[in-house]
């Protein structure tokens, strides 16, 4: 069985390699249709790399608070509460974690129950974590259905 390093390691490798590229470009797309000028200052490769080293529990371990590490780092260095404790920025939710915990939730328990007869050991952790609901950040089970589907062809 995979230690929760490992899956969510692999996590972070399968968006980098697939999801990052899309919503950084689509992200400047539209901050240029606004005459926005985006800056990425987090994408800076040598902080990339320091991240994905990090050890998992100081990763996201609640997806509706965010940026765990960085609020750490801001108390630590004395900032206002205010500024670590703030909530004001939460940024955009995927409505799609709230479609696949309402209407879609008995396909998506189906689509992942079905993968999980077949699914080598190494996705099984994923895949069981993709049969419990999550918050309206959570994309658990969404990575869960992409794995379920890789695994019906």
């Amino acid at each position: 069985m995979p230690s929760q390093l490992d899956l969510a390691r692999g996590l972070t490798l399968a968006d980098l390699a697939t999801a990052w590229r899309p919503l950084v470009m689509t992200s400047g797309k539209l901050a240029s249709a606004y005459a926005l000028e985006r800056r990425s200052p987090y994408l800076a490769r040598e902080l990339v790399e320091f991240a994905y080293r990090l050890p998992v529990e100081h990763k996201i371990s609640d997806p509706a608070q965010g940026k765990g590490i960085l609020r750490d780092a801001a108390k630590a260095l004395g900032l206002p509460k205010e500024v670590w404790a703030s909530r004001d920025k939460l940024g955009f939710a995927s409505p799609v974690p709230s479609w696949l915990n309402g209407n879609l939730a008995a396909w998506a328990d189906a689509q992942i129950n079905t993968a999980l007869a077949d699914a080598p050991a190494a996705f099984r952790l994923l895949l069981e974590g993709g049969l419990k609901p999550g918050g309206r950040f959570d994309r658990t089970r969404m990575q869960a259905l992409m794995a379920a589907a890789w695994f019906s062809d």
